[in-house]
């Protein structure tokens, strides 16, 4: 009996750590801001911005941020930062046209 109970403290002890993570806010993990990005990523992020603004749009299309990217090989994380600051302002980035 004492293996049995020993593997179920063990599986408790998983779940309980599982349902804290799920728990946890979300804003405890923040992407590094704006200012901290490379500087051709910060441009790039700048003409998304501009360009929701100038067509007063909450949507961009992955075209408008393959014409907004740099011309290197650019990192997961940095996508990461440009869609984390793009929906802190409220905008999606989809499939076909701006509207």
């Amino acid at each position: 009996m004492g293996k049995r109970d020993d593997a179920q403290a063990r599986r408790q002890a998983i779940i309980d750590g599982m349902l804290a993570d799920a728990l946890r806010p979300a804003y405890t993990y923040r992407l590094p801001s704006h200012h901290a990005l490379p500087a051709d990523i910060r441009h790039a992020v700048d003409r998304l911005l501009a360009k929701a603004e100038a067509e007063r749009t909450r949507c961009l299309t992955y075209d408008d941020l393959e014409e907004a990217l740099p011309p290197r090989d650019v990192t997961p994380e940095d996508l990461e930062a440009i869609f984390w600051i793009l929906a802190e302002h409220g905008i999606e980035v989809e499939d076909g046209e701006a509207g």
